[in-house]
């Protein structure tokens, strides 16, 4: 199987939603609801959905959150695939700069920019934007976002789980979500951009759209992310320069002792 679809779950009505929305009458052996039936979490039950996918035999797994609806761009779950696949084939990444205007001496005219391989695929959203709480209070949720949807290289950013693919076989254990609540995709995000680009290889920002339908309760939010915002400030860095590469070493920076699952 050359992809497979995760959709994790938690209420009949949602993914009933999910089906409807996306035109699915019967389900197909590539599309795998993975329910958290006993509330462990959205980040367990993400790692769980890509476990049974590669025990299918998918090469590429689209982990695509129940609120997440076609858009223009992708209007079937296949093509949503394929778009996501595409997105991962190698990509030119610009890493020269220009420091003057006009262009300085030595200055290339042309090669700007060096190919690299993709480490995942990230699809943006349409109308509720992925805000932090604090961002919701001041913005509101269909306050619009501009998204860079370039490949990117050396720079960390928040890689969102709601519209990703990638390649769990070549990525395991740095593509495990993180089990803790609102952070699960951030942390698992800076963990492997820091081994991807120890690697040359790049995340692609450029997948497919889908319409975001939902922002999650915004209280409940607001506490889940109150414990580790402070934290979550200057992890990236401690990930970014730590001397070690090795996962257990990153994963023993973060400010749980949980792990992942």
């Amino acid at each position: 199987m050359d992809f497979a679809i995760v959709t994790p779950w938690v209420y009949k009505e949602e993914i009933n939603a999910f089906l409807s929305n996306w035109n699915i009458s019967e389900v197909p052996p590539w599309l795998v609801l993975q329910c958290d039936e006993n509330r462990e979490g959205c980040g367990v039950t993400k790692n769980k959905g890509v476990a049974e996918a590669m025990r299918r035999g998918a090469d590429v797994v689209v982990i695509l959150d129940g609120d997440c609806y076609p858009s223009a761009e992708a209007t079937t779950l296949e093509q949503l695939a394929e778009l996501h696949i595409a997105a991962l084939e190698p990509q030119p990444v610009e890493m020269f700069a220009t420091v003057t205007d006009p262009p300085s001496r030595g200055t290339p005219y042309f090669e700007t920019t060096i190919p690299m391989p993709v480490a995942a695929s990230m699809g943006f959203w349409r109308r509720v934007g992925d805000y932090c709480a604090p961002r919701q209070l001041t913005y509101g949720a269909l306050h619009p976002m501009n998204f860079h949807t370039a490949p990117i290289f050396g720079r960390y950013f928040p890689l969102c789980g709601m519209n990703l693919a990638f390649r769990p076989a070549k990525w395991l254990p740095w593509c495990s979500f993180i089990d803790v609540p609102r952070f699960d995709d951030i942390w698992m995000g800076w963990l492997w951009q820091r081994h991807a680009y120890t690697c040359g290889w790049c995340f692609n920002l450029n997948g497919p759209l889908v319409t975001h339908s939902r922002q999650s309760n915004v209280w409940k939010n607001l506490a889940d992310e109150a414990t580790y915002l402070e934290s979550n400030e200057s992890l990236w860095i401690d990930i970014a320069t730590h001397e070690s590469d090795k996962y257990a070493d990153l994963v023993s920076l973060l400010p749980i002792k949980r792990g992942t699952s």
